[in-house]
Parts: C-alpha cells; sequence; structure tokens
C-alpha cells in the first residue's frame, strides 16, 4: 500500500497509518494536498475541534475534493503506476462535488472514494456536520458510487445515527455504496456536545450492521478500534514466548492493552492513560509524550533497560504535545536508565528486541 505525497512520490505505508483494517495490497491513497480548500463543515464529533490548547500538531480543517491539484495528482499516478487501484479520501463532499467535478474525477482515473457519509438522513446530517451543505451529498451519492467504488464513512454518534444505523446501511446498499466503515466517536474533555457511546449501543450497533450487511450484500467493515472498546480486538499474530535478558517494557494505549499482554505474555505491557486528552481516549496514536514520561517515571530505575513505544505516537519527529523524539529519547534514558525503541506494529517487536541484543 501506498500514499501519494505532495512531491508526487509514493510512500510506502501499513494499514495502521489509515484505518487500521486489511486493504489492498495494490492500494494508494491521495490525501489532500497543502493546497487543499476547507470542508465547509464544522462537525459535533470533529476531531480537530476537542484537541487540547498545548497540542503542537496542528491539521488544517482541509477537504480532498477542495484541492485544485487533485485532479492533476490522480492522472500522474494513473499514468505512471497503472497497476495501483487509487482511492481519494479525506472528504465529507460537501464541497467540489457535483456532476461535473465525478466526470473529471473518472477521466483523471480514480477508481474509489472514501467519503464520510454519516447518515442518509439529510436532516441529520446537516445538523450532525453543522452545514447547510451537508444535504446535498445524499442526492448525489447513487452517481458517485456508480462511478467509483464507493466507502462510506460513519463516525456513530447518539442522538444522529445509532438507534437508526440499519435503516441507515440499507439506504447506503440501495444507493449502490460497496463499503461501510463503522467508527466511534471519539470524545475529549474538550467537547460537551457529544458522549461515546455505551457498551449495548456498540453490541446494537455491530448486530444491526453486520445483520443488514448479510442481507443486503454491502461490505460492513468493523475496524480494530470498535473492536478494542468491546474487548474483542485481535491480531493474527503471536503469542512470542521470549523473555527479554533486559529489563524491558512495552508501553502502549488503554485499547491495544490486552491484546499485547496476550502476544507477548513474558514481557511487562504497561497501559498508558491518555491524561491528555481527558483521560477518555485509548488509541495508542494519539498517546503524548508528557503521558509517556509520567508513566515511565513509575518505572523502576535500572543501569540499563529497554521501553519499546508505538511508533503511531510520532507525528514526523515529534509527538502532538511537542516533545522531539530525541528530547523523549534523551530523558528516559537519563532520568530512568532506560534505552527507548518504537515499533509501527507488533510483529515488529521480537525484531526490535534482537536489534538491541535483548534476546
Amino acid at each position: 500500500m501506498y500514499e501519494f505525497t505532495e512531491d508526487f512520490k509514493l510512500r510506502r505505508i501499513t494499514k495502521y497509518e489509515l484505518d487500521g483494517v486489511d486493504e489492498r495490497d495494490d492500494l494508494v491513497v491521495i490525501p489532500p494536498s497543502s493546497r487543499a480548500g476547507p470542508c465547509g463543515s464544522y462537525c459535533l464529533f470533529c476531531y480537530l475541534r476537542q484537541n487540547p490548547p498545548e497540542m503542537i500538531y496542528r491539521v488544517s480543517f482541509h477537504d480532498t475534493l477542495n484541492d485544485p491539484e487533485l485532479e492533476r495528482r490522480i492522472a500522474y499516478v494513473s499514468e505512471h503506476y497503472p497497476e495501483l487501484w487509487i482511492r481519494v479520501t479525506d472528504t465529507a463532499g460537501n464541497v467540489g462535488l457535483d456532476e461535473k467535478r465525478i466526470e473529471s474525477l473518472q477521466n483523471a482515473g480514480l477508481d474509489e472514494m472514501q467519503i464520510s457519509v454519516h447518515t442518509t438522513k439529510k436532516e441529520k446530517r446537516i445538523a450532525l456536520m453543522r452545514s447547510p451543505l451537508a444535504g446535498k451529498l445524499i442526492d448525489l451519492l447513487p452517481f458517485v458510487a456508480r462511478t467509483f467504488r464507493v466507502i462510506a464513512d460513519i463516525i456513530l454518534t447518539p442522538g444522529y445515527n445509532v438507534d437508526d444505523i440499519g435503516e441507515i446501511i440499507e439506504d447506503l446498499a440501495s444507493m449502490d455504496v460497496a463499503e461501510v466503515r463503522l467508527f466511534p466517536v471519539g470524545v475529549t474533555r474538550y467537547n460537551r456536545d457529544v458522549r461515546p457511546l455505551t457498551r449495548d449501543e456498540l453490541i446494537f450497533v455491530k448486530e444491526t450492521a453486520l445483520d443488514v450487511g448479510n442481507e443486503t450484500g454491502i461490505k460492513v467493515v468493523i475496524p480494530p478500534i470498535f473492536k478494542a472498546l468491546l474487548g474483542e480486538f485481535r491480531l493474527d499474530v503471536g503469542p512470542f514466548e521470549i523473555e527479554p535478558g533486559m529489563p524491558t517494557y512495552i508501553l502502549t494505549g488503554e485499547l491495544a492493552y490486552p491484546e499485547l499482554r496476550r502476544i507477548f505474555p513474558r514481557i511487562p505491557v504497561v497501559a498508558v492513560k491518555n491524561e491528555f486528552f481527558g483521560g477518555n481516549i485509548g488509541t495508542a496514536g494519539l498517546l503524548t509524550g508528557r503521558d509517556v514520561l509520567r508513566t515511565v517515571e513509575k518505572l523502576p530505575e535500572v543501569d540499563l533497560g529497554l521501553v519499546l513505544l508505538p511508533e503511531l505516537m510520532f507525528y514526523g519527529d515529534r509527538t502532538l504535545d511537542g516533545f522531539t523524539r530525541e528530547e523523549l529519547v534523551s530523558r528516559i534514558l537519563v532520568e530512568k536508565g532506560y534505552i527507548v525503541e518504537s515499533a509501527l506494529e507488533p510483529v515488529e517487536i521480537p525484531r526490535v528486541l534482537e536489534k538491541v541484543g535483548a534476546i
């Protein structure tokens, strides 16, 4: 799998840099460029609007379809890498989308669109996305789905698309949408407008969605973060019966903690509580330097040990709260005696341990 970068290069990626679900090997994702304009929405659940003020990693409110470079980028990939399957992501479909634009994207060589649909009810979509433009996508969606393979993302938000999830998926199937992905809304302490789903709601959505998928033929995807909230997240690896020869700790988010304990039964796994976002965000990719340091402070001081961090917590060379990788590594080594390594996925951890001489 690849991402097509702004400088017209292919960057190899893994599924953990997308939604964590299994993807086709020939996929190339085209995200928004820096020239992309705003999404035209003010969604109740938008993660960009519920970040702590101390967060230094900023993402603009852009939309891939509001990118003047989009057709040129698609055409370049189509011409130079004809064997790849081209997908556009990061779009709400509220701006820059009409029948003429759909034809333009088709002529450029686009294969697939991943759209933040959320609901098929116009009034609810307008209210959820807080945009008067949000209703028009529902009328366009059948044409879009006849032209491209469409993945519909749904951020499950109580009061908007949970109770009627079955009807929403039936609507999407009738519009020829190929796939729907269900993501429970994430709520930090800085968002008072929505609440997380209860366990009963998660179970209801999962069972209903899978039943409707079986009945209609639309592909229903339950991503890892959804499964983790139900305690059902499993990876097809391990367990690894390895025991390092030096003090070693694997740090991860609260959601992945049970599965990493299963995969590495002989290595201490430590769940880092994400206080930066308010204590109820458990994904490893949103861990911060300050929360990691607070957790490492509780580890025993050693002459030489090893701390393993999730690579997904680094954005470029920094954490979300501004620590550079070098600064974080240095502080942990000087203050507690642990060298620091990172891994993008659990299967890499044995190789990392071997590289540093821990096994």
